[in-house]
């Protein structure tokens, strides 16, 4: 129609940066819509309200107990335990 060769040349340049300029946007929009919506939600490092705090370290006498209350051991282990922490707990030469 135009002949041989008419319409070739670096024409195709522009559409490839053109396509990879578009695609650069819409990363940046994306990444741009995320940050925003992470810095939108207020970070606390405070537990929520509803969530009872962590009770205190137990003693190891009251974790016996629980572990006996859930059946974890049994009561001649739970006994056998808690004269354990008599022993060791009592002062040497008494």
């Amino acid at each position: 129609m135009y002949g041989p060769g008419y319409g070739m040349g670096f024409g195709w340049i522009w559409g490839v940066l053109g396509f990879l300029l578009l695609i650069g946007a819409l990363v940046a929009l994306i990444l741009l819509v995320v940050r925003q919506s992470n810095r939108s939600a207020p970070v606390s490092h405070q537990p929520a309200a509803d969530v009872p705090p962590t009770p205190p370290r137990s003693t190891a006498r009251a974790i016996a107990e629980e572990r006996l209350a859930r059946g974890e051991i049994t009561p001649e282990e739970y006994r056998e335990i808690v004269r354990a922490l008599d022993e060791t707990s009592s002062p040497p030469g008494a």
